[in-house]
């Protein structure tokens, strides 16, 4: 293992380190090796890059003594951070640090004024033919003051030497050449015919295969070299090369490049292309943040796209092929693509994810509308005036999770909604939102057509111990309609009282857990039950002695009810 001269700085705390500013230098660095293979020294784009490169390691250096990077095959780390990472060995930069064997760089300032230099390098190195000089090789002659790095011999080690792709050995070529040279006449006859033939196009059969010496083997090379390269998506290096002139400052040119992008995105959508959409999007999003590159219409134009790409008809299409399994993205992905979206977006995907019946999906829609929602409150409570209920119910989940507390006053209005399921979420959302000064309102709830409605009115009461709900819930308990009600509903309603605070509870529900009516009868079992659970909410001695009176009860409904009731006090004393 061979190691250059480690820097003397100390090491940087990892709290301290700007992890989002390395990884945008990354980025920037990349656009510069991008333009330095694309463009001519001379060309705009070209000086444009290169200088921001080397303004990102100045600003580095307002945060970092210096910057030590961890090479890995397919990342590139900093105190275990990844802030680089290409899959793609033929277009990523760790690959190609890692494949000559380098383990750690380390950059120190000064080396904004070698970045010419380095960047040429690196250029160097990915043109490099197998047998040429590798990037450790290109690096020490460069003789780079301000570099410092670290590397293996792959050789000496007995490692592998990883491939970007297939070629041949410097020896392997050297053999077909003194197996199969054409002799000094066979060329002098080649030369002299194809000069009498001067052929305007060059047709197969002009191809004279003598001149070339390419064996079988070298033919199956090139042909694969051929196939590799039709077969090879440009759209990449075209979209770069789009961002790279959008980064000019020329209107006119802009304005075309957007136009393009507006038709683009929607078009990789309809193909089920989230990848590439999102990428695109990705870098349009970084181009509108950074200062002074759009002028305000383009930006105008740049929202609208992204408008467009929030709208029902467009998400509405997304969403069904996902339902259907047309496009499977990673939830990864689809979250990224999600994150590009705008507060009109929130409505179809907060549908969607009240609807949607699959597992893996559902939880990817909630966190895109809960990210959409904390960038647009206002949007969302603007939401609670949808048409559609499944919008109205899921606005509320997603308030009362947020702590949106701008929803509370149009709570009250929603206790009425005409959908059941609404008129749920809003009682429940005056629980996540401790709206306590609503607690009054829920008392006509109590009263709600629908049985969930109901339930959840004495279970946000209970939780909130409301005592200005005690006579109402004396009165349901009193009634007939609540001896006919579901148990789940008997014991909501028993609970909840035995949770108010009422200074007449004990002796009331005494009544129903121990009382006899006039000819000796007792109520039924499972009221009784429920008046020993209400019972163990009070958790007073009073109700302690109440509970013990039933515990050897002949029915055993009531006697597992005072058994859990009074387990339940102990567990509050504790």
């Amino acid at each position: 293992m061979n190691e250059a001269p480690s820097p003397g700085s100390g090491e940087v705390e990892v709290a301290a380190l700007p992890i989002e500013q390395i990884r945008e230098f990354f980025v920037t660095l990349g656009k510069a090796l991008r333009a330095f293979q694309l463009y001519d020294e001379n060309n705009p784009v070209y000086q444009r890059f290169v200088q921001a490169f080397g303004g990102a390691f100045r600003d580095l250096w307002e945060e970092l003594d210096s910057l030590h990077v961890v090479v890995e095959e397919n990342r590139l780390l900093v105190e275990e951070a990844v802030v680089y990472e290409n899959a793609t060995r033929s277009e990523s930069l760790a690959f190609l640090l890692y494949k000559d064997g380098l383990r750690t760089l380390t950059f120190r300032p000064g080396i904004e004024d070698e970045s010419k230099t380095f960047l040429a390098v690196l250029n160097q190195a990915r043109l490099a033919r197998a047998e040429g000089d590798d990037l450790v090789t290109l690096l020490w002659e460069a003789d780079l003051e301000y570099l410092r790095y670290r590397h293996i011999d792959l050789l000496a080690e007995g490692l592998e030497i990883p491939e970007a792709g297939p070629g041949g050995t410097e020896a392997d070529f050297q053999a077909v050449l003194e197996a199969e040279a054409p002799t000094e006449e066979e060329v002098e006859g080649a030369a002299q015919a194809a000069e009498e033939a001067a052929p305007q196009t060059l047709n197969r059969e002009d191809f004279n295969p003598t001149l070339y010496n390419l064996d079988a083997r070298e033919m199956e090379t090139l042909q694969a070299a051929i196939a590799d390269e039709m077969a090879r998506d440009v759209r990449e290096a075209v979209i770069a090369a789009l961002f790279d002139r959008l980064e000019e400052p020329l209107p006119d040119r802009q304005s075309e490049i957007i136009g393009i992008l507006n038709l683009l995105v929607p078009a990789l959508l309809a193909r089920g292309e989230l990848a590439a959409a999102t990428h695109v999007l990705s870098e349009l999003r970084a181009v509108e943040s950074r200062g002074g590159v759009l002028g305000e219409d383009h930006r105008r134009d740049v929202a609208v796209l992204l408008d467009r790409l929030s709208s029902q008809e467009t998400l509405g299409e997304l969403v069904q092929a996902l339902e259907d399994g047309a496009i499977n993205p990673s939830p990864e992905l689809l979250g990224g693509f999600f994150g590009h979206l705008r507060a009109g977006a929130l409505g179809t995907l907060i549908r969607a994810s009240e609807t949607t019946k699959s597992r893996e999906l559902k939880p990817v829609l909630r966190r895109a509308v809960a990210g959409i929602a904390q960038r647009n409150r206002e949007a969302l409570v603007g939401f609670l005036d949808a048409r559609d209920p499944v919008v109205v119910t899921g606005a509320l989940h997603l308030a009362g999770q947020m702590g949106v507390r701008e929803v509370a006053p149009r709570l009250t209005g929603l206790l009425s909604h005409a959908s059941p399921e609404v008129r749920t979420a809003a009682v429940q959302t005056v629980l996540q939102l401790k709206a306590t000064t609503l607690a009054s309102h829920l008392l006509d709830t109590l009263l709600d057509p629908e049985m969930e409605v109901r339930v959840a009115a004495a279970r946000v009461l209970q939780a909130m111990r409301s005592r200005g709900a005690a006579g109402r819930l004396r009165d349901i308990l009193q009634s007939k309609e609540i001896r006919a009600a579901e148990l789940s509903e008997q014991i909501a309603m028993f609970e909840a009282y035995g949770s108010v605070e009422d200074p007449q509870a004990v002796p009331f529900l005494d009544k129903y857990l121990n009382g006899k009516g006039f000819l000796g009868r007792r109520e039924p079992g499972e009221i009784r039950a429920c008046a020993a659970l209400a019972l163990g909410k009070v958790g007073s001695e009073e109700a302690r002695s109440s509970l013990r009176k039933a515990a050897t009860a002949d029915d055993p409904v009531v006697r597992n009810a005072v058994g859990r009731a009074m387990r339940a006090m102990q567990d509050v004393r504790r």
